[in-house]
């Protein structure tokens, strides 16, 4: 009797476990006004399925369960609660799987003790244990997560889903779970490691994403800077140009008393000078690249501060075949791996050069930097033990690999070169 007593506290506790948390995972929050609807649902499907096991017994009571219960909680999330249909099933499919902690523990309790009261006591237990600990460290991620657009919700769809297919195919319908078959057991092995593998794919595409939009506000804020540089560059501009306008009758003068006096040379010597200062008021121009001059500007202020002498040579289109996000990968972070390297050295040995052509159709970037520590080269990509660095050369051969490129860093006594074709 005080078995049949606790194990029907157990079938309780379980169902509403599962009607509770599938509220939860959803986001619904269990105020007064859910928990009464939610304790009358589970009040309901409770007596259903207590009333077609003392008419039918366990075992139909048990395949009939998904009928009693499921389908109907998925009726209530959608219909009362305005939740989408695959989200719901989603939730409800993740508190079945959630129940299989206190079953796991339970049958472990068993077989330790061979005791069936032990059984269903530790079930009761672990069940409220774990649904308060879902409630409060859990079900807010959860709800989170399931508002995902949908391609990214199938990693969290997958398991939940086969495991419910695989629990009452082999242990409710069948006693296939028990057969002893190894095609049974290893099963769920198999699908472990199908929900690992996706789950590494789309962590990836999504870190990828990540990545890129990361760039893109990385370009945006290089633009802002660059343009309030160009700005005040402009205004630096034109009020040399001013100066000069104002003073232009005086040179003018003065040079021709020079050249009125045959003072030739002092008259060159002026006009040198003049030219020298009108040269002052121009902005750096790299090239004909807008997303190359805004990278180059964006390094040139740390470069003048180290006094690194840096020298290019630059002959490429306006427009370019690769993006503007994957370019800004390749140079910002070669450059800054670049800037890293020489700035240890003794200020005339800081030197980096950059190489930037077109050969048929293919964009050719050399950059070479010498360097106070020589860097080793594993497997083809440099390391280094130095925390918080490495990533940029990982960053810039996975964007050439991305491009269909190809990527080569190499060292010498003297330099260390970063070659990329694409």
């Amino acid at each position: 009797m005080f078995i049949d007593i606790l194990n029907i506290v157990h079938n309780a506790t379980t169902l509403l476990f599962g009607v509770f948390a599938s509220a939860a995972f959803l986001g619904i929050r269990l105020n007064r006004k859910n928990n009464l609807t939610l304790l009358l649902f589970s009040c309901v499907s409770g007596a259903i399925h207590l009333f077609v096991y003392q008419l039918y017994g366990t075992s139909f009571a048990e395949q009939l369960y998904p009928l009693i219960t499921h389908i109907p909680l998925v009726l209530l999330l959608t219909l009362y609660y305005k939740y989408n249909a695959t989200i719901s099933i989603l939730s409800i499919l993740t508190a079945y799987l959630c129940c299989q902690i206190s079953n796991w523990i339970g049958i472990a309790a068993f077989a330790l003790t061979n005791q069936q009261w032990i059984y269903y006591s530790v079930r009761i237990c672990i069940t409220a244990i774990v649904f308060v600990l879902l409630i409060h460290y859990v079900s807010d991620i959860t709800a989170q997560l399931l508002q995902k657009p949908t391609r990214s919700l199938m990693i969290l769809r997958f398991m939940p889903f086969v495991y419910y297919i695989f629990d009452y195919v082999t242990s409710i319908y069948t006693s296939l779970l028990y057969s002893g078959l190894e095609i049974v057991g290893e099963f769920l092995g198999f699908v472990l490691c199908l929900t690992y593998l996706m789950f590494l794919f789309l962590y990836f595409k999504e870190y990828e994403a990540n990545k890129e939009a990361e760039q893109r506000n990385q370009i945006i804020e290089m633009k802002r800077v660059q343009s309030e540089k160009e700005l005040e560059a402009l205004h630096r501009s034109e009020r040399a140009v001013s100066i000069l306008r104002h003073d232009m009758r005086h040179f003018l003068l003065s040079i021709s008393s020079y050249i009125e006096n045959n003072e030739n040379e002092k008259a060159l010597d002026y006009i040198n000078e003049v030219i020298h200062t009108s040269d002052k008021t121009a902005l750096q121009r790299y090239c004909k690249n807008n997303i190359v001059n805004l990278i180059l500007s964006s390094h040139e202020g740390e470069m003048k501060k180290k006094q690194i002498t840096f020298q290019y040579t630059i002959q490429i289109p306006e427009k370019l075949r690769i993006s503007d996000v994957d370019l800004t990968a390749l140079l910002s972070n070669g450059l800054e791996n670049a800037i890293h390297a020489v700035s240890d050295l003794p200020m005339p040995k800081r030197i980096i050069r950059l190489d930037m052509h077109m050969n048929h159709d293919k964009l050719l970037i050399s950059l070479k930097n010498t360097y106070a520590i020589k860097p080793q080269i594993i497997d083809g990509l440099p390391y280094t033990s130095e925390a918080g660095h490495g990533f940029g050369t990982k960053s810039i051969w996975y964007v050439a690999e991305k491009q269909n490129g190809n990527c080569q860093f190499m060292v010498d006594d003297r330099f260390f070169t970063m070659r990329i074709i694409l």
